[in-house]
């Protein structure tokens, strides 16, 4: 199932009569094609919206003959607050780019489906990929872009622009500047700017906009002082006109205004509201709880409130909003501009301007008081019949039905983790109570998905034991409870727990349950990997990846081929693990996906000698990473890259990599495993420098058998090599010889090759060391080992 989308967020405002037509910003948005990017700024009432809407129906007709901009096709996407979860924005903003093309974001929409999705930057990449392809110019406005305030969308927006594909034109339409890369973009000629200055009236637009208004000739200097006290606001002239409508005395009532423009805003609208009747001023107060508009929502909230009004004798016949259809009613504001927008070509939907809603609201809650939250239960019921669940969930949570809001949210989660919306759930979840979130063991479970998947492993760890406890009976659903508390197991290091954890859900789900198995097999594979196990391993991550292919899922698969391809490196079959990474990295191209995929291929290529390739992969790898967020790969990729640097003589860039890779350690709590590993990097590049003290002190930290390099990640070389250092080449030559044995024995074909070179170097006699170096070379001359000779 998915989430239905709302199709009128995906339509520009239709025309209004009173419509003043504005060239100077016409041409400004004209020039906005040519750099790709206009930002219109400015507060509530400014016409911003009016002025994109009216450029955008004319712009397939040429300005002047003499004119060069192109003439794009143009998409809308109109935001409000639900669209603060990243996943449900991305899926509007591909059902905006799909009215242009609709084979746009195909990939990106599947890649939408996994559970857990892939990181942003992956989809955005697919869908930027798509975008490239487009032949033709287009616009993309994105309105109200004020009401997002979730960074990750800003940080998606800002690679989108940093990524711009040749033609996309964007325009945002916002209240306050976002936290994009204006300066730059500025810096570089790359953005057109609109602000509240430019938005304003003239005296001569005002003048126009009146007339048309108003249908009342006014006298110069009544405008002129209208346009002065309103500073040239759009919302205050039209909310002045319909005041001065039907009225004898339109010089006094202008005279009267005075004040900054709230104080304005808050005068007209007493007058405007306290004009209409009081079947208009009913369905306003009523409806004003809506974000959109609709005869049968209106209706379902009016209809019923109606009748038990007048059985309470607190509402007549005469003045009952079901004396008109909502229709009727919805059609009368619109004609009387009463500040509702419509929101599709039919005027089915409509929206009450932003400003004018919340001054309703808050008058609201003074004259109905509790029934407030009986109008939001209503709205929730008509949108879950709908099927409209979101909608349907935010209406309960704001009425307070916390018994019908959980019931929502449970027949809407599994939809909701599939497309990543964990924003939108984790607000949701935080906005019940906690003791009735606590009762509810599938709720448990999904809210405790959402924590993990935004790092928040000890809350979830609570709320995953309460649910245990109480779904012994149910297997699938303990499935997913023990997937959960396996994810948290291998983050923290704890690979034991993590595989008893996955093995168990693989022993109870059945073979077709593939979301849940592709969860627990990658978890084991890993898990096994990261203790060794390479045999158990592969076969855990390759019936990981035929489970992540049967249902789409492109993120764990990539890992899971990645690790595959490590595994054949770590039996030292390095030209079988570079065909099986180089096809990783060509099936996604630019994405984050891929950054293990790059660091190991660039390790690879670091053994082969190949250093200037490697330093390509490994420099791309960690700036995916970066882009991806996964702090354990990128310090993986700053110790390969600080051995390369090592290499190539540059000593103090390699010290600089690896203190970048320990000060992530410290910021991001990564297990001892990982620390060890940092550790034993610094004792190899200190003993490279021939800096003996520094390379014991590091030798402290080496608690755990571990090595930098990736393809033997579990030898403690560092330790042979630190007895060879100090002279001890007896104590070295025991602790080698336990070493290949070591290697041997889990088949560590890479880890038994770089034991025999040391090996070589440890022997007593020079007898000796080549018969260890001639072993060496015959195992490392098939596969082109270079780098551990060396």
């Amino acid at each position: 199932m998915t989430t239905p989308l709302l199709s009128t967020k995906l339509n520009p405002p239709p025309g209004r009569p009173e419509l003043v037509t504005r060239p100077r910003l016409v041409a400004r948005l004209d020039e906005g094609l040519a750099v790709g990017l206009t930002l219109i700024s400015a507060p509530a009432g400014f016409g911003k919206t009016t002025l994109i809407g009216d450029w955008g129906s004319g712009i397939a007709q040429p300005r002047n003959s003499q004119s060069s901009v192109s003439t794009p096709q143009l998409t809308w996407l109109s935001l409000d607050e639900g669209d603060n979860d990243p996943a449900r924005f991305f899926a509007y903003l591909l059902a905006a780019l799909r009215r242009i093309n609709g084979e746009i974001g195909q990939a990106a929409q599947a890649m939408l489906q996994a559970q857990p999705p892939p990181p942003a930057e992956v989809l955005l990449t697919s869908l930027i990929n798509d975008l490239v392809a487009m032949p033709d110019p287009f616009v993309l406005v994105l309105d109200d872009y004020h009401v997002i305030h979730t960074l990750a969308i800003h940080q998606q927006l800002s690679f989108l622009l940093d990524h711009r594909p040749a033609a996309l034109r964007l325009i945002i339409a916002t209240r306050e500047d976002p936290p994009l890369p204006l300066a730059r973009l500025r810096a570089r000629g790359q953005i057109v700017e609109i602000r509240q200055a430019d938005l304003c009236f003239s005296p001569e637009e005002a003048t126009e906009f009146l007339r048309r208004a108003t249908q009342v000739s006014l006298a110069p200097a009544d405008v002129a002082a209208l346009h002065e006290r309103t500073e040239g606001w759009i919302a205050g002239l039209q909310l002045a006109a319909l005041s001065i409508q039907g009225q004898a005395d339109t010089h006094r009532i202008i005279a009267s205004f005075t004040g900054s423009h709230r104080f304005v805003l808050d005068y007209l609208l007493e007058e405007v509201f306290q004009r209409q009747t009081p079947e208009v001023r009913d369905f306003l107060l009523h409806t004003a709880i809506l974000e959109r508009l609709c005869a049968g929502l209106c209706e379902a909230i009016l209809s019923r409130g109606a009748e038990e009004q007048m059985d309470r004798g607190e509402l007549t016949s005469a003045s009952s909003p079901l004396r008109t259809s909502a229709q009727a009613v919805l059609e009368h504001l619109d004609r009387a501009n009463l500040f509702i927008i419509p929101l599709d070509p039919e005027r089915h939907w409509y929206r009450y301007h932003h400003l004018f809603a919340e001054l309703l609201r808050h008058r609201g809650q003074v004259e109905l008081g509790e029934r407030v939250g009986l109008l939001h239960r209503r709205a929730s019921a008509w949108y879950a019949a709908q099927d409209l669940l979101p909608e349907a969930v935010q209406h309960s949570l704001a009425g307070r039905d916390w018994e019908q809001a959980a019931s929502l949210i449970q027949a809407s989660s599994d939809m909701m983790l599939k497309r990543g919306e964990l924003v939108t759930l984790l607000n949701w979840w935080q906005a019940l109570p906690e003791d009735l979130v606590r009762a509810r063991p599938r709720l448990c479970a999904t809210y405790s998905w959402a924590l993990i998947l935004t790092g928040q492993h000890d809350a979830a760890e609570s709320f995953l034991g309460r649910a245990e406890a109480a779904v012994q009976d149910d297997p699938a659903l303990l499935g997913d409870i023990l997937a959960a508390q396996a994810l948290i197991a291998r983050g923290r290091g704890d690979n034991r727990h993590a595989i008893e954890l996955s093995e168990r859900i693989l022993s109870l789900v059945p073979p077709d349950a593939f979301p849940v198995r592709s969860l627990a097999a990658l978890n084991v594979g890993i898990a096994r990997f990261n203790s060794g196990d390479l045999a158990q391993a592969e076969r855990a991550l390759t019936e990981a990846e035929h489970a992540a292919r049967q249902i789409g899922s492109h993120y764990p698969r990539l890992v899971a081929l990645t690790i595959l391809g490590v595994i054949q490196a770590s039996w030292g079959r390095l030209r079988q693990a570079a065909e099986m990474l180089q096809q990783t990295i060509r099936s996604t191209g630019d994405s984050p996906a891929v950054a293990l995929a790059h660091l190991e291929m660039g390790a690879l290529l670091y053994e082969w000698n190949e250093l200037a390739a490697a330093a390509e992969h490994l420099e791309r790898g960690l700036e995916l990473s970066q882009r991806g967020g996964n702090a354990e790969i990128e310090i993986g990729g700053y110790r390969t890259l600080a051995r390369l640097k090592q290499a190539q003589g540059d000593a103090s860039a390699a010290l600089k990599l690896l203190e970048q890779a320990d000060q992530f350690a410290r910021d991001h709590h990564l297990p001892a495993n990982m620390v060890a590993r940092n550790a034993a990097c610094h004792v190899q590049i200190a003993l490279a420098q021939g800096d003996l003290g520094t390379a014991l002190r590091w030798a402290v930290q080496v608690t755990e058998d571990a090595d930098p390099n990736p393809f033997y990640p579990h030898l403690n070389l560092a330790a042979a090599r630190l007895l060879l250092a100090q002279g001890q080449r007896a104590a070295a030559t025991r602790k080698l010889a336990e070493l290949y044995e070591i290697a041997t024995r889990a088949g560590w074909s890479s880890g038994v090759l770089a034991v025999r070179v040391w090996q070589a170097v440890a022997a007593e006699t020079s007898e000796a060391g080549l018969g260890f170096l001639a072993d060496a070379l015959q195992r490392g001359r098939p596969e082109r080992f270079i780098r551990i000779f060396m």
